[in-house]
Order: C-alpha cells, then structure tokens, then sequence
C-alpha cells in the first residue's frame, strides 16, 4: 500500500488578475515513510475540489481541477509540486488521487478484497487556514456505499500520527466481515475468516466493552466503532470504546473522536495508558471502570516493550476477572511483519498463558514491490 501525502499544508496565492492558484507539494510513499513509490508506468493524479452544495442536504460538489494536464508521478521522483488554477465558486476540500479507479483505495473492499497488483490512498485536506491547516485526513466507504469512515493524520512524512497498514488492512477487513459485503474472489477475506471475532463483535447478550492499545490516530479503533453503529445491532448504542496511548497521541485522537462523534453509536472515550505503569496493573479510571470483552492493538509489535506489553494485556485480563468471573476477555492483533525479532511477542504471549484462537492473513495490494501481508490473530487466555 501506497499513501498521496501533502509534504506541506496546501497553500491558496491571490493573483493579481483575481484569479486563485492552489499550490501543493506531493510525495507518494509507505505508512512509514520509508520508500517512495518507483512505478513502472508514470501515475496520473487527479486534483478534485469539494465546494459547498446550493442545498445542504445534497453534500459536496466534486469539481475536477486537473481534467486537461493531470500531474504525473514517475519513477525517481521524491516530491511533486503542483500549481492549480482554482475556479470562480469556492472550493473548500481539496483530494489527491490517482486517476485510475483500479488504483485507488477507496472503499474498504479494495483494500481487504485481496485483489489488484496494488493501492494508493487518497489524501484529503480543508483550505481554511487555521490552527490545523498541517491536518489532512483519510477517507474510506464502508460497505453498503453511504456510510464512510475517516480519520485525521499530520501531514509530512513523518511515521508519526499516521494511518499504518496494520490498523488500515484491519479495519478494512473487519468492515466487510461484519457488514456482510466482501468481494468476489476475495481469496481470503471470508465473511466466515475469524467466525469467533465476528460472534464478539455481532453478540446481542449485552453491551460490547473494547478497548485499544496504542491507538495512534484511531483508524482500528474507530473503525470498528463505526462498523458497530452501521451494524445496527441494538446492542451498539450501549457498547463502549476506551482508546488508550502515550500523552503524545492524546491531541489527535480526541480530534478523530470528535470527527466521528455523530457516526458512531457507541461512546467512544479517550485515556492515556503507558504500558510500563500497565505491567504492573496500574491503570486509570476508565480502563478500572468495567471488564473488557475485547482488546485491540495494531502496528504495536516493532517496538523494544514487548514485554511490557504482554504484561500490560495480562493485567486488563486480570482486571477483567475481578469484574466478571471468569474474565473472557480476548485479545485482537493486526501486525504488518517486518523484522524477525517481532515473533518474540508470540513466544511472551505463550509463556504468559495466552494461545492464538484463530488467525487470517490478508494479502496487502503493493505496487511494483515484493508481496505483503497484514497477520491478525484473536488470543485467548486460559
């Protein structure tokens, strides 16, 4: 998977004509920002402008701002400027994306289909400067087609306080198993891949009580709580979602927690949660407020806490029991393997009374680059 990224905010200059120019500075690289895109064939992009609509309840009017000379993106290239005269009406969003529809992820079945030699991910930004004008966000359509899922990142190509291909491929799949409309040939991705995650998610005994680990920007997270809510079952609206990470993740998630505000039926809550305090059962207020039937963490296996983390895990399952006897809570893992030394979690997760119930391995669509995957396991622990 590849993401469009405004290596700055997008900047709208005055000519003297009157006329407007929107002038951006594009990259196309990995979630880390480790690699630019080398394609084999030159990539047109699409510039397409968003203004307010005459009647409200109708949404955006997409305008194409490129549909004579699309900028290109070829191979060797590590930055993209591009000027765009703006049209007479306003334009209030403005969206990055290949002009290819068999490149683009767009909706989640692109992206958990399995199919296709490879994405791109669309980038999204608002042209009112302001405070948050280094804000950008993703967008993606759940299954269905009308209800979408979005999540703001900070625009550069810092690794930092962006999607990752974990939690994206994650939410992705959990969208079409519990929505019911995966793709054909979707290889893989069944409605029935994790059938014992799919009865968790889809229970109508009770509330659903989740939590995330490191939650990053919230794309798992509030991913799933959004498929909740467009679920319908009766039981979302009294369910509960607590994101947990480090105080440096707190700013921008509460903001995706606020975007998605009137989307999800559940309530969804912030708390910082540092695994070293974690290990040792120390938690706060909201995580010792109920027991979890859910755990989730994506992208969390490449740091040097595993240990931390596993203990950290140990201990909700623990306090969990305290709250229900006894605790069932189950732990969801998505990881993007990328260096060996990340198969330690498994064997601390064993030693720890943790075993894999079940397990899928999604195909991530890369372009021009040697084949990946995204690994995501449910645990239990006896």
């Amino acid at each position: 998977m590849h993401y469009i990224r405004f290596c700055r905010p997008p900047l709208v200059e005055q000519g003297r004509s009157g006329h407007k120019t929107l002038k951006l500075v594009l990259t196309i690289t990995t979630d880390l920002s480790d690699k630019f895109l080398c394609p084999h064939e030159p990539i047109q992009l699409s510039i397409i402008g968003a203004g307010a609509p005459a009647n409200p309840q109708n949404g955006p009017v997409p305008i194409n701002l490129t549909p004579k000379n699309p900028p290109t993106w070829r191979a060797g290239m590590r930055v993209l400027k591009v000027d765009v005269l703006l049209p007479p009406q306003p334009i209030e969003t403005v969206q990055v994306r290949p002009t290819s529809r068999q490149l683009t992820a767009l909706i989640t079945d692109d992206i958990s289909s399995g199919t296709g030699d490879g994405l791109i991910l669309p980038v999204f930004a608002d042209l009112a400067p302001g405070p948050n004008d280094h804000i950008c966000f993703r967008s993606l359509r759940l299954p269905g087609g009308t209800a979408t899922l979005q999540v703001e990142e900070e625009m550069g190509e810092s690794m930092a306080r962006h999607v990752w291909d974990g939690g994206l491929t994650t939410a992705s799949f959990v969208a079409n198993m519990i929505l019911g409309q995966t793709a054909p040939n979707a290889g893989t991705t069944t409605k029935a891949s994790l059938p014992m995650l799919a009865n968790i998610l889809q229970q109508n005994d009770g509330p659903l009580n989740i939590m995330e680990l490191g939650c990053g920007v919230g794309i798992l997270g509030l991913g799933v709580a959004r498929i909740l809510g467009v679920s319908s079952h009766a039981t979302a609206e009294k369910s509960t979602l607590l994101m947990t990470d480090l105080p440096d993740a707190e700013e921008r998630t509460l903001a995706n927690i606020a975007r998605s505000a009137d989307q999800t039926a559940c309530s969804v809550m912030y708390e910082n949660l540092d695994w070293e305090d974690g290990k040792d059962g120390i938690f706060g207020p909201e995580v010792t407020s109920r027991a979890w039937d859910l755990v989730i963490l994506s992208d969390c296996t490449y740091n040097d806490l595993l240990p931390q983390l596993v203990k950290t895990l140990s201990a909700v399952h623990d306090h969990s029991a305290k709250h229900s006897s006894p605790s069932n809570t189950k732990i969801l893992l998505s990881t993007k393997p990328r260096h060996s030394d990340e198969r330690e979690f498994f064997d601390l997760m064993s030693k720890d009374g943790w075993s894999i119930q079940e397990e899928v391995k999604l195909p991530l669509p890369v372009l021009n680059d040697e084949a990946q995957t995204v690994e995501v396991y449910l645990f239990s622990k006896s």
